[in-house]
């Protein structure tokens, strides 16, 4: 039996992070457990900017070093999604 929570549409306009500040959109599901953590919360990343010194710079997310970025970045997307 699939006991998941189906995946849940989120928009962050401005995260403050150790490598910038970003901007994410994307969709997150988590197990149905009393309370979600990191290692039970999937991430689907659709859109993610970073503010350059002139604004904000999108990311192409099929690149690998954007992949890189995203996997550093995860913990800290999860966190500000369960504080909402």
């Amino acid at each position: 039996m699939n006991l998941d929570k189906p995946p849940t549409a989120f928009t962050i306009t401005r995260l403050d992070t150790p490598l910038g500040i970003i901007k994410v959109e994307g969709e997150w599901s988590w197990s149905n457990t009393v309370s979600a953590t990191q290692t039970d919360a999937r991430l689907s990343i659709s859109s993610l900017d970073i503010m350059g010194t002139d604004g904000w710079v999108a990311l192409d997310l099929k690149l690998p070093n954007t992949c890189a970025l995203i996997e550093k970045l995860n913990v800290q997307i999860v966190e500000h999604l369960q504080k909402r």
